[in-house]
């Protein structure tokens, strides 16, 4: 085997293994844009927003490989590169270490405060401070509190330096402007990194890259690093024969830091650069440099869900819910690409007052939810059935006590597993927060830590209790089962497997029953009658109808391709319709084979089954799916605002009963009459 065929394999064992963790880890993993990364060729693989430390380069890396079959080479930073354990695992995946200068900034002398912000943003002023020791040139200054850090232009004086360029963000500007302690670190030499990237980019290999330079937990894009213009432009302006792929990639994670999330992994359309950007790099490398960094920067918000806070998000995610019309589950990519789009058009209308109004709706739609303790989903299922109520939630509180009984084997031994990943994933984002400048409260660090801690406490604990049980059973000669063998190796290895086995199983059987504690509150809602239930049907029926309307009107000024993103819905909720009715088709024809003919409350179901999966034959009255509200229809807002409650919730629910049968449904009637006969 050659060096090169050992290194593949041991690359691929290493992917091979965090997959299966990753599955553990993670419920769902969609990807999308796959056919957008070439299968040869020099690729450079931009990667945002860095939410979740180590495990993004992981994710990125085992997704990449099981859509393309090509290798990513990451960039990591120095700092964690020699670390002990971090760095081994990185080595097998044939990292490239590269310094960063914010990983060097230390307390500097002083308090630092804009000189005259209005007349020159770059410039700064310090107090008791010896900029001409602690900094230089393109070196940086980091500020306190998540203000982040800014380049070095220039250093005039002990008191005086001036920026590269001014800070961007709100809270940088009003951190300085208070007059603030601050942080300083020195320029960084690269070019090692540099020759490094350009042979693994001319020998026809992937370079992964998180432009935004570290992780962070904010819900916007950090502002990125031109070194990914960099190293590609400059590995053409050494040789151009190739041209290089540059390829924005975007992670989507639903509660990064949590256990069994969910996430998205989409490839963005690909940047070419060819001949043409060298050449411009060689006449003028600044003007390049920007020209490609903001192409880049596009890419990454095409993939990626941007937010100016966290309670704006929350807003717009539940917009989209509420948006959601046909009652039926969007595949996660499709909702990572609703979420995008509401953000766009939040971003560009947030100042006019109907969008005013709604944000504050929502909000307090939001704010009732969360009272009552109901999910958006579960607000229009929600019925007053007291007998039935009763019949499911006893049925459920037994199903609950069962499942209990059966993962409480696996959880008590794992449990001690739990407690450290907990205990250390937050000590170390403690750590991380006090040593940052732009994290918030470090929530990216804690699923990486999460797993690291598993995968050396897990072996351990399994280790200690296998030892543990053969110990015992040779000692005192316990018969577990007929025909016992008498090796101690046997006897670890089987009882590491059972354990392994129990574990995973608690596992699995505590997943169905954490879903089951969480039904039990809707479920107690359908025994009582309730006023607040009912004005919150009302409130959502107005609602949807309003976000409906805003959106379909100003949704083809924002996204071009509004009118395509509608129809993915509709395709999407037409298959599970068709899929709905053909399982129902074999049933009910099973029976018929078996010499049973489908009984009327059968072809009842069927039909049933059938009006509640098709779309409703007048979509564009309600201006759900139309690309854009008909001048006959008026305004929704004004007409549902006039409305009382009963009305809005009569409304509501005539729209959904409102529906045709569709050529399908008649078909399958045809030949069940048919097969009937």
């Amino acid at each position: 085997m050659t060096a090169t065929s050992y290194a593949n394999f041991v690359y691929d064992c290493f992917a091979w293994t965090f997959l299966i963790i990753f599955d553990i880890f993670f419920r769902d993993v969609k990807t999308r844009g796959a056919f957008n990364i070439p299968s040869q060729g020099p690729v450079i693989l931009v990667v945002a927003p860095h939410s979740n430390q180590f495990v993004d380069p992981l994710m990125t890396l085992i997704q990449t490989k099981k859509v393309t079959g090509r290798r990513i080479s990451f960039l990591m930073a120095a700092a964690y590169y020699r670390k002990k354990f971090i760095g081994d695992l990185a080595r097998l995946t044939r990292v490239i270490p590269v310094e960063r200068a914010q990983d060097g900034l230390k307390p500097a002398s002083g308090t630092i405060h804009y000189a005259n912000y209005e007349e020159d943003p770059c410039l700064i002023e310090g107090t008791d401070t010896k900029f001409t020791q602690e900094c230089e040139a393109k070196g940086l200054i980091g500020l306190p509190r998540s203000g982040g850090f800014g380049k070095i232009g220039e250093v005039l004086s002990d008191t005086l330096l001036r920026l590269h360029k001014p800070f961007s963000s709100d809270r940088a500007v009003k951190i300085i402007r208070g007059s603030t302690t601050f942080k300083a670190a020195g320029k960084i030499d690269n070019s090692m990194v540099f020759k490094h990237v350009f042979d693994h980019l001319h020998s026809g290999g992937i370079l992964g890259i998180f432009p935004e330079g570290g992780s962070h937990d904010r819900t916007e894009l950090l502002p990125l690093q031109p070194g990914v213009a960099l190293m590609a432009l400059g590995a053409l302006a050494e040789n151009s024969e190739q041209p290089i792929t540059i390829v924005p990639c975007g992670l989507n994670y639903f509660h990064p830091n949590k256990f069994r999330s969910r996430a998205v992994v989409e490839y963005g359309s690909p940047i070419i650069v060819g001949e043409e950007q060298a050449k411009a790099y060689k006449e003028d490398s600044r003007k390049a440099v920007a020209e490609l960094l903001k192409n880049i920067s596009t890419g990454l918000k095409a993939v990626t869900v941007q937010c100016e806070d966290y309670e704006t998000l929350m807003i717009l995610q539940a917009a989209r819910r509420l948006y959601q019309y046909p009652k039926k589950k969007i595949p996660l990519p499709l909702v990572v690409q609703m979420n995008r789009n509401l953000t766009i058009g939040y971003t560009k209308y947030k100042d006019l007052p109907e969008i005013v109004h709604l944000k504050n709706s929502v909000q307090a739609y939001n704010y009732r939810l969360n009272n009552l303790g109901l999910k958006d989903h579960q607000v229009q299922t929600v019925k007053f059935k007291p007998f039935k109520a009763v019949a499911s939630l006893a049925y459920r509180l037994v199903k609950l006590l069962v499942l209990a009984v059966l993962s409480l084997p696996g959880t008590v031994l794992f449990s001690p597993v739990f407690i450290a990943c907990k205990y250390i994933s937050h000590k170390k984002a403690k750590e991380a927060l006090a040593n940052s400048v732009v994290k918030i409260k470090a929530n990216d660090v804690l699923a990486t830590w999460k797993l690291m801690v598993a995968m050396v406490a897990a072996p351990c604990l399994y280790a200690f209790y296998s030892t543990l049980g053969t110990f015992l059973i040779f000692k005192y000669d316990i018969s577990v089962v007929p025909y016992q063998t008498k090796s101690i190796v046997v006897t670890f290895i089987t009882a590491w497997v059972i354990l392994v086995c129990t574990t995973y199983a608690a596992f699995r059987i505590g997943e169905i029953g954490m879903d089951t504690l969480k039904s039990l509150k809707y479920l107690t809602w359908s025994l009582f009658p309730s006023e607040a239930l009912e004005e919150l049907k009302a409130e959502r029926a107005r609602l949807s109808l309003e976000v409906t309307e805003v959106c379909n009107n100003l949704g083809p000024k924002v996204i071009p391709e509004f009118a395509k993103d509608l129809e993915k819905l509709e395709a999407s909720n037409e298959e599970q319709e068709e899929e709905e009715i053909t399982n129902e088709k074999e049933q009910l024809l099973k029976k018929t084979r078996l010499g049973r003919a489908p009984s009327t409350s059968s072809m009842n179901s069927l039909k049933s089954v059938t009006s509640s999966t098709s779309m409703p034959s007048d979509l564009g009255e309600v201006a759900i799916f139309s690309e854009m509200p008909t001048s006959s229809q008026g305004s929704i807002r004004s007409r549902s605002s006039s409305l009382s409650e009963s009305e809005t919730t009569g409304l509501s629910t005539g729209i959904e009963a409102k529906s045709s049968r569709s050529k399908i449904q008649e078909r399958i009637f045809q030949k069940m009459r048919n097969t009937e006969n």
